[in-house]
């Protein structure tokens, strides 16, 4: 090697590290990958004065597609006046003919409801309304692990043995093609209210589904519970009912919408919107028995309410018993026997919460073995292992280390098991390529479950983490935190949180809006709660101290140990007012932070 050669070299590598310690050096502290979106400056300033707001709230509505006065009024202003007609659906008319000629002929219907949120919540609805005209109603709810999801053989031996001549599905039944034949076959005719997707249809009476090809309706996004409501309220016109005879059963629309992980935009934001209005000012029976075991008043009700308070009691139900005591709670008459049903339906998510502990514990202690020989995903396998909880311990597993993950468990001599997958990989399309190894697998893109006999597991696990070996980038095992602007502490104003306070309700289709600060320098010592979460005072320039806290983050603590005085950082946070002993004051969610 030639001495120009050398030098050439040792400066590429000198250069090399000066780039990695700067990269080091600015992610400091940092978790997550951020990425500051950048919607058109022109859009943002033309909005920002067209509604009388400031840039970072424009710049958070332009990143939800947001540009204009009419559609800024929409997205602030949810009303059911905005949403589109049910006869939109091409089969509506033809589902609400059949199902008032059951009513007026006296024919048992049978609602046949999924296990879940949105299946349960959706029978319960049309229960209670075709209850209330007299109609002779049953319901069935699958056992999640006898008979698993959709119409099953036990199901449709129960809609014969009633002698039903209807059955009305309530997410579920759009796969259904051969059952619905046997029912046809067997004289009952099905109308499926679905929003799955589907490629062949079933021979059903009436379908309304609003992602099926060609169904008329403009909106996709509509929950099973959702789908159910707009059949109803197309019975409502066509008698010439009122809007108060089919938004009253919006409080469990509302529950369905958001537990059901649907798109909160459009529609789905005015039935939530409504739906939560509902619960505030009239709780029915069953709700407002809840509510004391979620320890809220309901008219300070909320969207954590639902998908930390009720969503989990439902979904206890199915997991480690049946459903129907989940319908049983929805239909209560009376306060004695909503409370009594409310109590059952909290014992049983104690003991999920128990369940869900043990194995999560056990499975945080197997990751590290694990990964010494897998480092792409994560697949565990426990016979002992309770299946009505696999997929809550997969989502954690997935939260904690960032990795595609399969937990497992065994029944009737078969490995089950649920899928959580990053949000850059499509877990379907990787289960597709590891098929030869399972036994039957279905789901989407984040979510997904599977089937495999015992001596496919260890080459099942071998191609799964090749598979997301050669389909996960770098950048993808990093989770993305999406930044909506700058936001400089002087700008927390109390006009800016009564407008980002409207943003919510949150979830799937429309996130809590993220902002990273203009740097901000620490003022007196953190503290460490609990032995997992920072709170510290921030302040910049002439703005008043802000209270910061951070969840889970013990490692922000432990950082800000190394450093003497008061460092500048950045933080990615959200701006929530909180209320304590009768002071309101503005709290930063800390979401991820950096050293200037």
């Amino acid at each position: 090697m030639c001495r120009n050669q050398f030098f050439v070299q040792k400066r590429e590598i000198i250069c090399t590290f000066i780039d990695l310690y700067s990269r080091l050096k600015d992610s400091f502290m940092k978790r997550y990958r951020w990425t500051r979106l950048e919607p058109d400056p022109s859009l943002v300033q033309t909005l920002s004065e067209a509604i009388n707001v400031s840039n970072p709230i424009a710049a958070s509505l332009c990143n939800r597609g947001i540009s204009s006065f009419e559609e800024a009024r929409l997205f602030f202003r949810p009303s059911l006046d905005d949403v589109p007609s049910p006869f939109l659906f091409l089969h509506m008319e033809r589902a609400v003919e059949r199902i008032l000629r059951a009513v007026a002929d006296g024919e048992r219907i049978m609602i046949y409801g999924d296990y879940d949120v949105d299946g349960t919540t959706g029978t319960a609805v049309l229960s209670l309304f075709l209850l209330e005209r007299g109609a002779d109603v049953c319901h069935y709810i699958n056992d999640r692990f006898t008979e698993g999801y959709g119409l099953s053989e036990a199901g449709i031996a129960f809609a014969v043995e009633r002698k039903v001549s209807l059955i009305v599905t309530v997410d579920c039944g759009v796969r259904a093609i051969e059952e619905v034949s046997q029912c046809k076959a067997k004289g009952i005719e099905v109308i499926v209210c679905d929003h799955h997707e589907a490629d062949g249809l079933p021979d059903a009476y009436a379908i309304l589904n609003p992602k099926v090809k060609g169904n008329g309706y403009p909106f996709r996004e509509l929950c099973g519970c959702g789908v159910a409501l707009k059949l109803i309220q197309a019975i409502v016109e066509t008698e010439g009912g009122d809007r108060e005879c089919w938004s009253r059963y919006l409080d469990f629309v509302a529950i369905a919408t958001a537990a059901d992980l649907v798109s909160l935009q459009q529609e789905n934001r005015a039935y939530l919107s409504e739906g939560i209005k509902l619960i505030r000012s009239s709780p029915r029976a069953s709700l407002s028995e809840m509510a004391s075991f979620i320890k809220v008043v309901p008219a300070d009700f909320v969207m954590m309410n639902i998908t930390f308070g009720i969503a989990p009691r439902i979904n206890a139900a199915g997991r480690m018993e049946s459903a129907h005591t989940a319908i049983k709670w929805m239909l209560s008459s009376g306060q004695e026997e909503a409370r009594r049903y409310a109590a059952e339906l909290e014992e049983m998510n104690t003991r999920r919460r128990e369940i869900d502990a043990g194995i999560t514990a056990k499975a945080e202690s197997m990751v590290a073995g694990h990964c010494a020989s897998f480092c792409s995903s994560i697949v565990l396998y426990d016979e002992e292992w309770h299946l009505g909880v696999l997929g809550i311990v997969a989502s954690k597993i997935l939260d904690k280390y960032g990795l595609p993950t399969v937990i497992m468990g065994r029944m009737n001599g078969l490995i089950k098991g649920s899928v959580r997958s990053v949000e850059n990989l499509n877990i379907y399309d990787v289960l597709q390529e590891c098929s030869e190894h399972l036994d039957q697998f279905g789901g989407h893109h984040q979510a997904a479950g599977l089937t495999l006999r015992p001596e496919q597991l260890s080459a099942f696990r071998k191609r799964f983490d090749e598979v997301c070996s050669e389909q996960l980038s770098v950048e993808a095992r990093q989770k993305e935190l999406l930044i909506d602007a700058e936001l400089a502490l002087e700008d927390i104003t109390p006009k800016f949180m009564k407008v980002l306070e409207q943003f919510s309700p949150f979830g799937f289709g429309n996130r809590e809006p993220l902002f990273v600060t203009t740097p901000c320098r620490l003022v007196g010592k953190p503290k460490l709660l609990k032995e997992r979460h920072v709170k510290f005072m921030v302040q910049s320039g002439r703005s008043p101290s802000f209270e910061v806290i951070g969840f889970d983050r013990p490692d922000i603590f432990a950082d800000f140990d190394r450093y003497e005085g008061s460092p500048r950082v950045l933080l990615v946070c959200i701006p929530e007012k909180k209320n304590w002993n009768g002071r309101e004051y503005v709290q930063l969610r800390l979401k991820d932070m950096s050293i200037v």
